[in-house]
């Protein structure tokens, strides 16, 4: 069984629209505060900063929305459900089911027919987290 990666979404055209609106009155608003300097002479520090700091933002977020997300390498844990018999030692092991639990009666036994139990649930340990394990515990 192959895992499909999860797909990726495409950019939201609303959050686009907020970036490019954003980018926009941060301009208009730079272009004003330069007006007004070349005008009255008056500096107006704050406004120049906080058109910048818009601009920068906004072009910021928009190169991240472009650029390829960052793939985090999270795997399915294969989980697996041991099957025992009550009355003989039969056991058998499959693939974890949704609705399996500790102690639940499940399909007869195909030895002496008798009602078969859960008797553990875990999951499969692959080899390079053994040996994390190990190098954490040295």
């Amino acid at each position: 069984m192959s895992e499909k990666p999860p797909v990726v979404k495409k950019m939201s055209s609303l959050f686009l629209i907020v970036i490019f609106v954003m980018l926009a009155l941060s301009i208009a608003a730079l272009y004003q505060a330069l007006e007004v300097y070349r005008n009255s002479g008056k500096f107006d520090l704050a406004s120049i900063t906080l058109s910048f700091s818009a601009i920068a933002l906004s072009s910021y977020m928009f190169f991240q929305m472009r650029a390829k997300p960052m793939r985090l390498g999270f795997e399915m844990q294969k989980v697996f459900t041991t099957i025992q018999c009550s009355n003989c030692s039969f056991t058998s092991t499959r693939t974890f089911q949704r609705g399996d639990y500790i102690l639940k009666e499940i399909e007869p036994c195909p030895q002496c027919n008798n009602k078969m139990i859960i008797s553990s649930i875990y999951r499969e340990v692959d080899e390079k987290e053994k040996e994390k394990e190990t190098k954490l515990l040295s």
